[in-house]
């Protein structure tokens, strides 16, 4: 609405309040576009394979097999080529940040990386279309995966500074060994966009990796002869996230049910993170780690919205789960050999990482 017609609607005079107990705000046009465009994608099935043969040059790493149907480590030079394409002056020095979003398969981390990246966009580049690539989000509740394996994206306010911010985007837990959409795609035809269709005015189409020019392959030698651990899926629940977690300056899980953190997540964190605390070797400081509780219903107590509250109430609930559930126990005794007081599970979860946020 202009000026004249917003104050005419009565939920937007000064003082009154919308069905859901919040005051109505003036949002940008093109902010409602853009974002519109990301919870509500075009489900023209055309238009979904032209995007995702487009992210395909975004995959950092994943699992392949070889010619033996052997499981096989990819990597496709995602990482190489965002810090060469992003230097601004030869021989300069730089230390990327990596932010890893991990999650339940449609619990919204490709949609929080989305509109990360459309958001910081947004302060230079006043068009509907981001010239940073960004992931493909997905449907709610979806339990097949959007995209395979890991894929890593820049953040455009960083991408030229000396610490560019790095988001990976790690495939969903729950897609089991099923195919994810984008991969399906791709075995269709193998096929990428031709070169001439791209566009060279923006990031978006500069310096295409071409997934199979630029993959290096690496034999999983521990995998070989093991049937679980040669299998999509123990990539996806266990490689995948103990590897972002030794690389990671944030890990952000990303879930829709707060209930559930207890039963489905803190196990997790926690074994995650011992793996590779115990194997890995010069990790310069341990990762912050972020519970994104996406979805929120609008109708919580206003005080969560605080992360200071928010954290304080779901750590209280799952405060004596060191004490019930037998996983953390075994994590729990070893840290007390070695010295460390624990009491509470916020206790354990900071023996792995540098601070708790939700």
């Amino acid at each position: 609405f202009c000026e004249i017609c917003w104050d005419k609607q009565p939920a937007h005079k000064p003082k009154k309040r919308g069905a859901d107990g919040y005051g109505h705000e003036r949002i940008d046009k093109l902010v409602v576009e853009r974002y519109r465009s990301i919870l509500e994608p075009s489900s023209n099935a055309e238009e979904q394979e032209t995007l995702h043969r487009e992210d395909e040059d975004t995959t950092w790493f994943g699992i392949g097999r070889d010619h033996a149907d052997e499981p096989v480590f990819e990597d496709y030079g995602r990482f190489a080529a965002l810090m060469q394409d992003s230097l601004s002056k030869p021989g300069a020095v730089r230390h990327p940040q990596l932010v890893s979003f991990i999650g339940q398969t449609g619990a919204g981390k490709s949609t929080v990386v989305k509109m990360l990246i459309n958001h910081q966009d947004l302060k230079t580049n006043q068009t509907l279309r981001s010239r940073f690539p960004a992931p493909l989000p997905g449907s709610v509740n979806d339990n097949v995966p959007v995209s395979a394996n890991v894929h890593l994206y820049a953040d455009p306010d960083s991408y030229l500074s000396d610490t560019p911010i790095l988001y990976a985007d790690c495939e969903g837990l729950e897609g089991g060994e099923g195919i994810p959409r984008a991969e399906a795609y791709r075995f269709q035809d193998g096929a990428v966009m031709p070169h001439a269709q791209r566009k060279d005015s923006d990031i978006r189409s500069r310096k295409k990796l071409h997934r199979n020019g630029n993959r290096v392959s690496r034999n999983l030698k521990w995998a070989h002869g093991d049937k679980e651990k040669s299998k999509r899926e123990y990539a996806v629940t266990e490689l995948y996230p103990k590897l972002l977690y030794t690389f990671s300056d944030v890990v952000v899980f990303v879930l829709r049910n707060p209930k559930t953190f207890e039963s489905a997540v803190l196990t997790k964190l926690v074994g995650w993170a011992s793996a590779s605390f115990e194997k890995s070797l010069g990790q310069p400081a341990l990762p912050h780690i972020i519970i994104a509780l996406n979805a929120t219903d609008l109708a919580i107590d206003a005080s969560q919205w605080d992360v200071k509250e928010a954290t304080n109430k779901l750590l209280s609930s799952v405060e004596t789960a060191i004490n019930t559930i037998p996983a953390l126990q075994d994590h729990v005794a070893w840290w007390r050999a070695n010295g460390r007081v624990i009491h509470t599970t916020k206790d354990l979860l900071e023996c792995y990482y540098s601070s708790v946020t939700v």
